[in-house]
């Protein structure tokens, strides 16, 4: 993944990214619902269904997050803002890589899980996929514990990763959140956004024409 380091014109991410992020977005919005509905399950048979959807939509998870990581290493991402102080942008990378790290290990602990419960999963109910482990119900309740755990983390991750956007588009008033947007690509028409309080400040204080 690249910078792109004196390129003004650069402000959105690109077509590809866009779509993996917001792909990403609705897949683990649908593997949350799931999970949480598995227990408001009326019968067997739709509990098994809402496991299955759910160990399933898991795995694309894993799938699309490779392709991701594949894509960043010809992306070239929009520059920092100019403004935005070394932390804060090691912070952002930190938590990044953390959601990759995070997004990458869930599925594989969810699919060991179920191998260890003596359970296969029936992707999409169109074939199982092979086991990785064999049967071991202690370990299958010990991974059960690690896999909520992580499970929980992640969503910690998506709080601060959405707040830290809505702070970026409400406080500091970049386009660190626009960039992302489905509409981004329009703003290459546009221009930049207003400019931020303290620069509207000094242009009311020093005109351009007195």
């Amino acid at each position: 993944m690249l910078r792109t380091d004196g390129d003004a014109e650069k402000r959105v991410f690109d077509p590809t990214t866009r779509l993996l992020h917001w792909l990403t977005v609705g897949l683990i919005t649908l593997v949350f619902v799931l999970a949480f509905s598995i227990d408001l399950a009326t019968s067997r048979a739709s509990h098994t269904a809402l496991l299955q959807l759910h160990r399933s939509f898991g795995v694309t998870v894993w799938a699309v997050t490779l392709v991701r990581l594949a894509w960043r290493q010809f992306a070239r991402f929009p520059n920092w803002p100019t403004d935005m102080l070394q932390p804060m942008r090691l912070a952002a990378q930190g938590s990044e890589y953390a959601l990759y790290a995070l997004l990458l290990a869930q599925p594989i602990l969810g699919l060991l899980q179920t191998n260890a419960h003596g359970d296969r999963v029936d992707l999409f109910f169109l074939g199982q996929l092979p086991a990785l482990i064999g049967q071991d119900r202690p370990l299958a309740w010990q991974l059960l514990v690690v896999h909520e755990t992580v499970g929980f983390q992640l969503l910690g991750l998506i709080a601060l990763h959405f707040s830290a956007a809505l702070f970026h588009h409400f406080w500091r008033r970049d386009d660190t959140l626009t960039a992302m947007l489905p509409s981004a690509a329009a703003r290459r028409q546009t221009g930049p956004r207003a400019p931020a309080n303290s620069d509207l400040v000094s242009a009311r204080a020093y005109p351009a024409n007195r």
